[in-house]
């Protein structure tokens, strides 16, 4: 075998065993050195392939997928695109859209998706409770502290409130959880003193450097759920 035949075996599979190949490299230091050094290349470029999925991706892509989905719906009701435009122009677009901007432009409407996107996550019946420190250690990150307990907490824990860093409390609600959401302001985000949909009822508390948005069942009154908030939050800047 010479030396043409030897490398063009090598480059297409660099663990040849052919007979052929194994006599080559016995044969010629430089030949098996020239192997090695392919078989080394090609782990290499194996283990630069094996990248790790991120942690929580599919989850990232499924509530992103979920508040397209919400938005595209509130806009159809509002908007009428001209029949003359082609679906190509159209898909294109809306591809931009979701790419470049943001797909809220107020607070109401994101915290609805949020909402309904963790809606089979909590149950009102949860046993389980947070306590008011627990609370406070994480109210610590936004400089706030609430001075005492105002209902059943269920959960509380940080998210991603398009994009920024909040703090989602689920509370025990009449029929159903109570969700409330600390948030930083945002000037992408307009601010909704009341929201609502068909099912779902909101309202915001502006502070100085952050919201508190409520979010409930038409069971819930949320003028008393403000009051308790306002009462018992302190903030430290």
């Amino acid at each position: 075998m010479d030396d043409l035949q030897f490398r063009r075996a090598i480059y297409a599979d660099p663990n040849n065993q052919d007979a052929d190949c194994i006599a080559a490299q016995q044969a010629d230091p430089s030949k098996k050195q020239f192997a090695q050094d392919i078989c080394q290349l090609d782990e290499k470029i194996m283990r630069a392939l094996q990248v790790p999925v991120p942690e929580g991706l599919s989850e990232k892509l499924i509530l992103r997928q979920t508040l397209a989905s919400h938005q595209i719906h509130k806009r159809k009701k509002r908007v009428h695109l001209a029949l003359a435009a082609s679906v190509a122009i159209i898909g294109g677009l809306m591809l931009n859209f979701m790419q470049f901007s943001s797909a809220y432009t107020n607070l109401g409407d994101y915290a609805l998706a949020h909402v309904y996107h963790e809606q089979g996550d909590f149950a009102n019946n949860t046993s389980g409770q947070v306590t008011l420190a627990s609370l406070n250690q994480k109210m610590a990150a936004f400089d706030g502290n609430f001075s005492k307990a105002f209902g059943k907490l269920i959960s509380a824990d940080y998210c991603r409130f398009d994009g920024m860093k909040s703090l989602h409390l689920v509370f025990q609600g009449k029929t159903s959880p109570v969700t409330v959401f600390v948030v930083p302001k945002d000037e992408q985000l307009r601010f909704s003193p009341t929201f609502n949909d068909k099912q779902l009822f909101g309202s915001s508390i502006e502070f100085k450097h952050s919201n508190i948005i409520v979010v409930a069942d038409k069971n819930e009154s949320l003028q008393q759920w403000q009051q308790n908030i306002s009462e018992t939050v302190t903030w430290s800047i």
